[in-house]
């Protein structure tokens, strides 16, 4: 069994010079990884001899891929790694671009024999839209040999940053409306107490947002995906102000490393994170700032939240993720 997983990557670095191109970018290369280490035959952006593609992109240009792979009796799989909504506040001109890429993101999902879900979310958006194909919700899986607990990545995160007596609020993604940045500032400049970082920057075709970051805001631009986990064990709390998401694959890294996390209220996240329980959660800076507060002042409640989060991750590890989409390829053949 041949599985080639295409990102079209490599293409469009040619095209858009871009530092962080998102999960996608990072979690592809350990879906392969992980995928040899079983057994299977797993290549990235490879073309030849294949029995599967497992498409990460919905790009226009595999169309004609799915067409010459349909003759040749390739099956073909695509993960749900983009929903519509998610250009919105995403891209430039999203509210323009989002009726176009819905009708296009439902037909192309029907393209396929399998469609992986992250969440229970995404498939229900496929369900509700009229997508017929087989749809599979497997979790994106977190690999737990790098994003572990660590007081020795705490020090070594903190002491290079100049961080070891503040407290620390974390968040991770690209610098655009949809991630929340302007919450995550409005927020910050009511708790100047705090120390605010945000790993990520803009990217070119992404709205771009203007903002003036107060004293207390820190902006790591790009951060090498291996010292992630250095960054999760050396924040106090992760907080995530995101409005949309097909999976957020930064919350569950974060989690993993046990980390309280701090989490807007939206739909994706009902079931999973429950308010209280294994996270906070709030509707806007009022509650974002309550949640926050509460989390430093209460460092019980914060070891309770990031142990439940943890616990939370580890039904996601990825050696569970592979397992199910071994499952869901040995299937379609």
């Amino acid at each position: 069994m041949k599985i080639c997983m295409m990102t079209g990557l490599d293409k469009l670095g040619r095209i858009i010079e871009f530092k962080n191109a998102g999960g996608m970018a990072t979690q592809v290369p350990i879906l392969v990884e992980k995928l040899k280490e079983a057994g299977i035959d797993a290549y990235i952006d490879e073309t030849k001899d294949c029995d599967i593609f497992h498409l990460h992109n919905p790009m226009p240009n595999y169309l004609f891929l799915i067409k010459k792979a349909r003759k040749k009796g390739i099956k073909i799989v695509i993960h749900a790694r983009h929903l519509p909504e998610l250009v919105v506040g995403g891209f430039k001109f999203g509210k323009l671009l989002h009726p176009i890429f819905h009708r296009y993101s439902v037909y192309f999902y029907n393209l396929a024999d399998a469609v992986i879900c992250a969440t229970p979310y995404v498939k229900n958006w496929m369900e509700k839209n009229g997508v017929k194909s087989s749809l599979y919700i497997i979790p994106n899986g977190i690999n737990f040999s790098m994003f572990r607990h660590s007081k020795e990545m705490r020090v070594k995160f903190r002491k290079k940053h100049g961080l070891e007596k503040k407290f620390v609020v974390l968040s991770v993604g690209l610098m655009i409306p949809r991630k929340g940045i302007h919450e995550f500032v409005e927020v910050a400049k009511r708790m100047k107490d705090k120390t605010f970082l945000w790993i990520g920057s803009s990217e070119k075709g992404m709205e771009k947002v203007s903002i003036e970051f107060p004293e207390n805001v820190i902006n790591i631009p790009y951060l090498p995906f291996n010292e992630m986990p250095l960054a999760y064990n050396g924040a106090d709390v992760f907080f995530f102000p995101t409005y949309a998401e097909s999976y957020g694959n930064v919350l569950m890294e974060a989690s993993a490393c046990k980390k309280a996390v701090v989490l807007r209220d939206i739909e994706i996240y009902k079931n999973w994170f429950i308010h209280g329980k294994n996270c906070l959660k709030g509707k806007g800076v009022d509650e974002f700032v309550e949640a926050i507060k509460l989390l430093s002042l209460n460092e019980e409640l914060r070891k309770k939240i990031g142990t439940e989060a943890y616990k939370t991750a580890r039904e996601h590890d990825i050696s569970k993720t592979i397992k199910e989409l071994i499952k869901v390829y040995e299937e379609i053949l």
